[in-house]
């Protein structure tokens, strides 16, 4: 019920920030795993599935060179994404619902339509969503991922009652972890979907009410690195 205001509140970022991409109202992870339905968070995955850009970019760029097919997975491609980012929320607003069809013919049907969609109206007009600017979300977000205690399993993982993190160290790896956690494992262009900087995020004990996050994350010099340029 609040796609539009949602839109409408991220839009100015997109003309703010050259480092934003588009909007998207999708979580490709948002099964059980999605809680807060106001939560915005910064990702190297195009997800699609209702989405924003602006002018500049379609007119400048994508326009003249816009494929006939497959257009979503496209996106994704380096030269297009050319490492800018997309807001998504935590919580789809929008819902997968194609059985034939579709821009990458349908191939994760099953998986997308069990994705929550908000039922909720969220009062965008009185949210500050300046917290998304990428130097100010990178250093609270590295805060909240750096904090959490690592373990080595899942099931040390989901016996925890706190956020915890696993480290991987390639994509088979990470994919091993996703596939217990029944999240996406899969990846384009090197991305795993949902991922920021190679940090995917989960609530696993929602049904228990417990609101704690799981994160799947590459070894944390790594993540120093890829964090390195923000503003000291």
């Amino acid at each position: 019920p609040d796609f539009f205001q949602y839109f409408e509140a991220t839009a100015p970022l997109l003309d703010k920030d050259p480092d934003l991409f588009a909007v998207s109202a999708f979580n490709d992870n948002g099964q059980d795993g999605a809680d807060d339905k106001a939560r915005l968070l910064r990702s190297d995955f195009f997800p699609g599935l209702g989405w924003m850009m602006n002018r500049k970019l379609w007119v400048t760029e994508l326009s003249s060179k816009w494929p006939p097919h497959y257009w979503d997975d496209w996106l994704r491609e380096p030269a297009q994404r050319k490492e800018r980012h997309v807001i998504r929320p935590e919580v789809s607003r929008t819902f997968h619902f194609g059985v034939k069809g579709g821009a990458s013919s349908n191939q994760f049907g099953d998986n997308l339509s069990n994705v929550h969609l908000n039922h909720d109206i969220i009062d965008w007009k009185s949210k500050d969503v300046s917290y998304l600017e990428e130097d100010a979300y990178d250093r609270e977000y590295l805060k909240l991922v750096a904090s959490a205690k690592v373990v080595n399993s899942v099931k040390e993982a989901l016996e925890m009652t706190a956020n915890v993190r696993i480290e991987y160290n390639s994509l088979r790896e990470f994919q091993v972890y996703a596939r217990k956690l029944k999240l996406m494992d899969d990846e384009k262009a090197g991305i795993p979907r949902t991922a920021y900087k190679g940090i995917v995020e989960t609530r696993p004990h929602i049904d228990k009410g417990d609101h704690h996050f799981l994160f799947l994350t590459p070894p944390m010099k790594k993540l120093e690195r890829l964090f390195s340029h923000m503003k000291r």
